[in-house]
């Protein structure tokens, strides 16, 4: 398995410099201890299974089989046989690897290619340092970011964090943009921008969108959750700049869900936090949490933690329980959805690798089957042990000397072999991994 990585130490490849990354941490150890996990829930079960999709002779036997990705694949053939008239969904979230957006950018890429594009997905409103595959955003002024941390593993406030766990408020004067970096002529395709956010009493902000401004506060009318999360919905072509500022009191942001209008794709929202482990989701207000993951209707969730938890103290088998509960809140929302639990990249240790990375992966490999999760091991796609001191050695780079993040060709590299890895159980009318 050590192809991917030694398989281009050496060559000299003409491609930009790494950008740099979000800095990512283990974080202190000295907080306040997690929310424990109620002994009376349930563990989720997995879905039942999904009915075969009838396809043409000519078709990909996609989700033929049942199985933990069988409902992602269904998806996926309804999309390529032109039969689905919706967009599929995909909910990743994880740590600052996934925060960096270089690993899911290459598997969105991948699905779009084949599939569709259906547009950007969520973008996160005021955060800093932060970045979306295909999206330029821009932050101006003075913001105050909840929970703090981020990657914060116990409750803060009402929790009420929105789909991606973290929530803005601007000061006066301040301003966020957001714009997709459409495709040459496709600027002009009509996209959906929809923002979701909170406004306590007398707060407002403004936005402007395609030469059009407007004042959103109390009356402006939106879709506004049980949790007090308001969601409205504005439609422009694609290629529009989306410019918030706030207008008056504290306005609390947390995100733009950018899609395109005319036509079915994947849409894959990237859900990273620095620093974040299994148990930062689950400091936040369950129902807000699961009421925005419905919203989005997913088809299959991704989690992508465990790099953190490798320098921790606890006890690995406490991860099991921790996957267990985040995995039931998720279907909670999305009942019939697909998951893939991905374990952590490569830690070097010497020449060799961090022992913990190995036990993290099989904690989480013994949990996920049982919950009707696929299981990728990151670490043995990348190559295995040794494997991140060996690419902190390639002529160009593809893990980073703080011995923690890739470099953005790595993730790339690493991102294109678990796209193939799920394509080829795709069109062998699987529906799981080999």
């Amino acid at each position: 398995m050590r192809q991917l990585w030694l398989g281009v130490v050496g060559l000299t490849l003409t491609c930009a410099g790494p950008e740099p990354l979000p800095v990512a941490h283990a974080e202190s150890n000295s907080k306040a201890p997690p929310p424990a996990v109620s002994a009376h829930r349930a563990v989720a079960a997995p879905p039942e299974p999904v009915a075969p999709l009838a396809v043409s002779a000519s078709a990909p036997a996609a989700a033929q089989a049942p199985g933990s990705l069988a409902t992602f694949f269904r998806a996926l053939s309804e999309l390529k046989q032109g039969a689905r008239k919706s967009h599929v969904h995909v909910l990743w979230l994880g740590d600052s690897h996934t925060n960096a957006d270089f690993l899911s950018g290459s598997v969105r890429a991948a699905w779009r290619d084949k599939f569709g594009d259906g547009g950007p997905g969520f973008v996160r409103i005021g955060s800093k340092p932060y970045r979306h595959e295909g999206v330029k955003t821009g932050r101006d002024g003075a913001w105050n970011v909840d929970p703090d941390p981020p990657a914060r593993r116990s409750p803060q406030d009402d929790g009420v964090f929105g789909l991606s766990g973290t929530r803005a408020v601007p000061d006066t004067g301040a301003s966020f943009s957001a714009q997709v970096s459409a495709p040459r002529g496709s600027e002009a395709e009509p996209a959906r921008f929809e923002l979701s956010y909170a406004l306590p009493a007398d707060a407002s902000f403004s936005v402007e969108l395609s030469g059009k401004k407007q004042r959103i506060d109390a009356k402006t009318p939106a879709d506004v959750a049980a949790s007090g999360i308001a969601h409205l919905t504005l439609t422009a072509p694609l290629g529009s700049q989306l410019l918030l500022t706030q207008a008056r009191g504290a306005p609390r942001l947390f995100g733009v869900a950018i899609e395109r209008s005319a036509k079915a794709g994947v849409v894959l929202d990237t859900l990273g936090i620095d620093g974040a482990r299994l148990e930062t989701p689950l400091a936040w207000n369950e129902a807000a949490f699961v009421d925005e993951v419905r919203r989005r209707a997913p088809e299959l969730f991704v989690i992508a933690y465990g790099t953190n938890e490798a320098f921790d103290a606890l006890k690995v088998e406490k991860y099991g329980p921790q996957l267990a509960e985040l995995v039931r809140r998720l279907r909670e929302a999305a009942p019939l959805a697909s998951c893939l639990v991905l374990g952590p990249t490569d830690a070097p240790l010497g020449e060799g690798s961090v022992p913990r990375v190995a036990e993290v992966s099989a904690v989480l490999q013994k949990a996920a089957s049982p919950l009707g999760c696929s299981f990728v091991s990151l670490q043995q796609l990348m190559g295995g042990e040794g494997s991140f001191a060996a690419g902190m050695k390639a002529k160009e780079r593809l893990a980073q000397l703080d011995k923690l993040h890739l470099t953005p060709k790595g993730y790339q590299e690493l991102g294109g072999a678990l796209a193939k890895l799920l394509l080829d159980a795709y069109s062998a009318g699987r529906g799981d991994l080999p």
